[in-house]
């Protein structure tokens, strides 16, 4: 396995760890999930859709190390990515005509040690 594929294998894992962390942290505060990396191939990727009452939560899931130099993972929400975030979202609620239920989108922002231990769960509306 070339340098570059174990850089990108190490990165998936370290999403995939993020997800679980984010997810684990909404569910233990009564959310249900109803999708997980759903994608709109035109707008890109949900990365976790829950609900709770009458409301759908979209969650846009970001990690970091503890010691990236880039800037937080607050900086990493754009307008762009925010207004792609809004036009899968609306794909998907009119895909189950659920567009009566109220809609939030909602950044989980994890930090995490460069041995890909997870220090800090963040739940931030957007």
């Amino acid at each position: 396995m070339s340098r570059n594929q174990e850089k990108a294998l190490w990165a998936k894992q370290i999403g995939r760890q993020a997800e679980d962390a984010v997810l684990s942290e909404f569910l233990s505060r009564g959310y249900s999930l109803l999708a997980r990396n759903y994608n709109v191939n035109r707008y890109g990727e949900l990365d976790l859709v829950l609900h709770k009452g009458m409301c759908i939560y979209i969650v846009e899931v970001k990690s970091r190390k503890d010691t990236d130099t880039y800037g937080g993972t607050e900086e990493s929400i754009t307008r762009q990515k925010l207004l792609r975030m809004t036009c899968a979202a609306r794909v998907f609620l009119q895909d189950r005509k659920w567009e009566m239920y109220d809609v939030r989108f909602i950044a989980g922002f994890v930090t995490h040690s460069a041995g890909g231990l997870i220090q800090k769960v963040e739940i931030l509306p957007i």
